[in-house]
């Protein structure tokens, strides 16, 4: 007896070692993730709710634009995808749930099999059929016929964790894929508003570069009337007609410009548009009003690219914990159950064809730790990438905010400006004209008198374009207002 024990102590040693070096399992170090500030650059606490509340339907108030931005979440392409892949996220989920169940498979099988007469099996059987205690109906068939119906299962006992991890990370990453879905929808509203607004601002570019042209052709005419009469030279009317030229060229290029545009909104659109209904920019244009940002941390809640890395680093967090779960034994329940014999005709109906079988095994990694150990070092640098992400998208946030404030008051401080410019400019044209009609200015003065004043409302339109593009950006750098009514 104390013989048989030293036999099997070494055994017993060695099995107990092999668990012991199976279960040893590395840390999960903690990390966090940086702050930002409470408040923004000269804010203050706010008074009323967040423009970040509002809806894209609810911040853009222009009908034609909202029509436009309705086609675009129905028809673009980028945005379906991006809903296809929530469908993808949802069946991973669906499969993580399943993997916490018992697999249950349903058997049925018959075979026939003609034993060789010089063989174990073939001896045996024909021995059987000899013996006096065998009945007729229990008699080997040759050849050996086996009918078998049933089902059997296999479950792993979810003792560590690992399986309620993995599910965890996939609902993660299916929340994610949600946010995911909002970031480019909020892209899309704001890549369509940006689009229309650029298309405004050209209308009213082209507008005033055919007012000038007729003004233009008009002191063409007057420098040829005053060549006429011997008051001026050839090289007058070269000048003037030059600068009509000039800015018939860029009509053409704004004409260009205008197309470009509209071809790209039907590119987001997902369907071709032939024409853009859009507003005059005296009718698109009002002096906005710089709106409640509320406080950096609302950032948080109500930008989904955040929200979605945020998903994204506690998905990878959950990765750690299963893969630490891996260098556990796994604990396993199988069986099988159902009818099996090699006459069909007793297959159901005799209970002695009844067949079942009930087990557990526990399975502990040995030689392939390392391929484990990579897998858990691999989600430990998962996890730190997603944390990366996630403090990049949040400083990017915060400073998209104050770009925006500051773009803001610059191009008020412009416009006001800029207005003015506009005033005294078109004066000048009017005294050059006229001091040229009566020879008290050259022709020099007058074209840059024209010069000057188109300049200046062209510049005084692409401030009011950058002020109109400017909400669009505070619309997207808020986060789109995909925020559900109380969750905040």
């Amino acid at each position: 007896m104390i013989a048989k024990i030293k036999n099997k102590l070494p055994i017993c040693v060695l099995s107990i070692w092999v668990f012991a070096v199976a279960c040893q399992v590395p840390k999960n170090t903690l990390i966090q993730a940086s702050e930002i500030p409470l408040e923004f650059e000269q804010s203050q606490i706010p008074s009323q709710p967040s423009a970040a509340l509002l809806n894209w339907d609810m911040f853009f108030e222009d009908e034609n634009l909202k029509k436009l931005v309705r086609i675009g979440l129905d028809k673009n392409q980028d945005n379906l995808k991006a809903l296809q892949s929530i469908n993808l996220a949802r069946a991973q989920l669906s499969m993580a749930k399943g993997g916490l169940l018992p697999t249950v498979s349903g058997i049925a099988g018959a075979s026939t099999r003609k034993f060789g007469e010089y063989t174990m099996d073939g001896i045996g059987n024909a021995d059987s059929n000899l013996s006096p205690t065998v009945p007729e109906d229990k008699k080997i068939p040759d050849p050996y016929r086996d009918f078998f119906i049933g089902a059997d299962f296999q479950w792993e006992i979810d003792v560590w964790g690992k399986l309620r991890n993995r599910k965890l990370a996939a609902a993660k990453r299916y929340l994610a894929s949600e946010e995911m879905a909002n970031n480019i929808k909020t892209w899309l509203i704001a890549e369509i508003a940006m689009g229309y607004y650029q298309l405004i601002g050209l209308d009213e570019e082209l507008r005033i570069l055919n007012d000038n042209i007729r003004l233009q052709e008009l002191a063409v005419n007057l420098s040829k009337d005053l060549k006429f009469s011997g008051k001026e030279t050839q090289l007058a009317v070269d000048q003037f007609e030059a600068l009509m030229l000039n800015s018939k060229a860029l009509a053409v290029e704004k004409k260009r410009e205008i197309r470009t545009i509209e071809l790209y909104l039907s590119t987001l659109l997902g369907t071709f548009v032939d024409e853009i209904q859009r507003l005059k920019m005296e009718e698109a244009f009002q002096d906005p009003e710089l709106l409640e940002l509320g406080l950096p941390s609302d950032l948080l809640i109500y930008r989904p690219d955040i929200r979605m890395a945020e998903q994204n680093l506690l998905a990878t967090s959950a990765d750690i914990n299963a893969a630490r779960a891996a260098f556990f034994p796994s604990f396993n329940l199988m069986g099988m159950a159902g009818f099996n014999a090699f006459d069909f005709s007793r297959l159901f109906l005799t209970p002695g064809s009844t067949v079942y079988q009930i087990g557990a095994g526990l399975m502990a990694p040995v030689f392939h730790r390392n391929q484990i150990r990579a897998e858990f070092e691999g989600a430990k640098a998962s996890q730190k990438i997603a944390l990366l992400d996630y403090e990049q998208t949040v400083l990017k946030s915060y400073l998209e905010i104050l770009q925006w404030v500051n773009d803001f008051k610059m191009y008020d401080e412009q416009l006001q400006l800029k207005i003015y410019e506009v005033e005294v400019q078109k004066r000048s044209v009017d005294n050059s004209n006229t001091l040229f009609s009566v020879g008290y200015a050259n022709y020099l003065e007058v074209l840059n008198a024209q010069s000057r004043a188109l300049q200046a409302e062209i510049e005084l339109v692409e401030i009011k374009t950058n002020q109109l593009q400017s909400q669009v950006k505070l619309y997207r750098a808020l986060g789109g207002g995909w925020i559900e009514k109380g969750e905040g």
